[in-house]
């Protein structure tokens, strides 16, 4: 029941004010048994939970009460009824928890670094002998991706939750050369403060968790990539002091001219090939 009656309250309090709801008519009978269709601005408390699915970000409101001097898109609580439309912004929220945001996460991870990444990395390293290179260099990619989303998914959160722990709104009536402030009322500061504890607050904490955990994959795949790069061949054409060491070492230049099938080394190295004027010989 406990569960219900704050359910039911975050949309009370962003469809008409706090000052309007009370638990006590959260919980009331109904009065008539006649159908009836939920309004996505307000609630009625003879609707049924059924009647209405508070866990669908379709069915809440798209504006709220309040702030009546401060443009529609600026007043914190419209603010975060806008982010949780957004895309991606909507796979940390309280619907799908954890993990959601977790499968999610790892489809993006999954998706570049086969599709992308790997390809990248296979472009750079076209000898054998570079596998381990190749599956270093596209995992490195992969984790920053995930790290890149995962920091501005929470600037997005940590922002709209500043704006809603705030006791006075920050807004520009028409550009960033007329800017003001103006104080919230008790209903709103209430009806803010609830949204906060109760939706964005716990999303923080979830996407602070995953960024540092993501964090410490990226400074190990950079670890993993160093490691990778120094188990090499013996003729390893990616060294620059290879490279400086054929031109006097007459019998490490044979063998690098048999290992290439006599084309000059720099052929499968792109910057090698743009520093020879684009690869001539090859």
């Amino acid at each position: 029941m406990r569960v219900a009656v704050v359910a039911i309250a975050s949309v009370a309090l962003l469809a008409g004010g706090a000052a309007a709801f009370s638990p006590r008519s959260a919980v009331a009978p109904r009065t008539t048994t006649a159908a009836r269709t939920p309004s996505p601005l307000a609630y009625s408390p003879d609707f049924e939970d059924d009647d209405f699915d508070l866990t669908s970000s379709a069915n809440k409101p798209r504006t709220s009460f309040g702030a009546e001097a401060v443009p529609e898109e600026q007043r914190p609580a419209n603010e975060y009824l806008d982010l949780i439309r957004q895309p991606l912004f909507g796979w940390a929220d309280e619907t799908r928890g954890t993990k959601g945001l977790a499968i999610r996460l790892g489809a993006v991870y999954a998706a570049f670094g086969v599709l992308i990444c790997y390809p990248i990395a296979g472009a750079t390293y076209t000898q054998s002998g570079y596998e381990l290179n190749k599956l270093a260099a596209a995992n490195f990619g992969a984790v920053s991706v995930v790290l890149v989303l995962l920091i501005r998914l929470y600037s997005g959160w940590g922002y709209v939750g500043s704006r809603l722990k705030s006791k006075v709104i920050e807004y520009e009536e028409s550009g960033w050369y007329d800017g003001d402030i103006e104080f919230k009322t008790e209903a709103e500061k209430a009806r803010d403060l609830f949204l906060y504890r109760q939706d964005v607050r716990p999303v923080e904490d979830r996407l602070k968790g995953f960024s540092a955990a993501v964090a410490a994959l990226w400074i190990a795949s950079i670890v993993g990539l160093n490691v990778a790069s120094s188990v090499n061949p013996i003729f390893n054409e990616y060294d620059p002091d290879m490279l400086k060491t054929l031109q006097y070492d007459e019998k490490m230049a044979n063998k690098a001219a048999e290992k290439s099938s006599g084309r000059p080394t720099y052929c499968d190295n792109r910057y090698y090939r743009a520093v020879a004027n684009g690869g001539q010989g090859c």
